[in-house]
């Protein structure tokens, strides 16, 4: 059934803001005004922050591409419409995602707020909102090279924060809920495949808190962390390069599903079948992340 795309409508009649130079703003004309005001300066600044630390990761795009972080920042009255908001996430207050960006010199996504989420909030503080900000931003990083299920979206959109930048070093809550997961709460790879496709993907949770708590988010994030490290050791990669392999890895493979667990498993000497129904990279991700526990306790 068609749909009519009134994001696209949305950004056509758009106003344009360039703010620091680093980030491109469209918006309507009555929250240019806010925008005018500096009324969404705080939060702006933290997402030039974050996109500070991704670039500190030295990712080469393909093509050589230097994409604009475009930010879509929609009314509070239809941000669940423009947005198209999943109903599994949205609690009626606001919210922001990765969406298409309709602009030629920016990344495949854009990242699309509501506008109660800038309105003169405060600068983060709490890991928690970091990480998740950092999250969605990772998702745009991600779909620069491909797009593929949510177990390696959603795992590595975790697995660049937390892993890459060092985050679960600082993120005591989550690293500590991690270290002390049972082997039940974890998802093997096929379990997440078959989640997704019946639309279960994200429907539990471990503990109360944001998506990344639940149990396919945190499963994922192991997963293609254990793969992240894994690559790393094999080629003694720095976790900046090791994400650039992985990256360029997905891009290039025409695998899916059960099959890009195959085709990881071959890339890194491991049984396609263990690697699919076992739970062996998640368990080592644990078994790494408790020795980093030690650490910093």
């Amino acid at each position: 059934m068609y749909q009519v795309d009134y994001l696209r409508d949305y950004i056509k009649h758009s106003e344009l803001r360039v703010f620091k130079g680093k980030i491109k703003i469209r918006l309507a004309k009555e929250l240019a005004i806010k925008y005018d005001n500096g009324d969404y300066n705080d939060r702006l600044n933290n997402i030039c922050e974050y996109l500070d630390m991704i670039n500190t990761l030295n990712i080469t795009y393909p093509s050589n591409a230097n994409p604009i972080l475009y930010v879509y920042i929609v009314p509070d009255d239809r941000y669940a419409e423009l947005l198209k908001m999943p109903k599994t996430f949205d609690r009626g207050t606001g919210g922001g995602r990765p969406v298409i960006c309709y602009d030629l010199d920016g990344f495949i996504m854009a990242y699309g707020t509501s506008q109660n989420l800038l309105d003169k909030r405060p600068p983060f503080t709490d890991m928690e909102r970091i990480e998740n900000y950092i999250h969605e931003l990772s998702h745009l990083v991600m779909n620069q090279f491909a797009s593929k299920n949510s177990m390696i979206s959603e795992g590595f959109a975790e697995a660049l924060p937390l892993y890459g930048l060092g985050l679960e070093e600082k993120y005591d809550k989550h690293r500590d809920i991690v270290v002390n997961l049972k082997e039940e709460d974890i998802l093997s790879p096929k379990e997440l495949i078959e989640q997704e496709d019946e639309k279960t993907f994200g429907t539990t949770t471990i503990t109360n808190g944001s998506c990344l708590f639940r149990n396919s988010y945190m499963s994922s994030y192991l997963f293609v962390r254990g793969v992240l490290e894994e690559i790393a050791l094999k080629y003694s990669l720095t976790k900046g390069k090791s994400i650039n392999y992985f990256l360029n890895f997905i891009k290039n493979t025409g695998c899916t599903k059960e099959f890009l667990v195959y085709d990881i498993a071959y890339e890194l000497d491991y049984s396609p079948e263990e690697l699919l129904n076992t739970k062996i990279l998640q368990l080592k991700a644990i078994d790494s992340i408790k020795k980093l526990n030690t650490k910093t306790k």
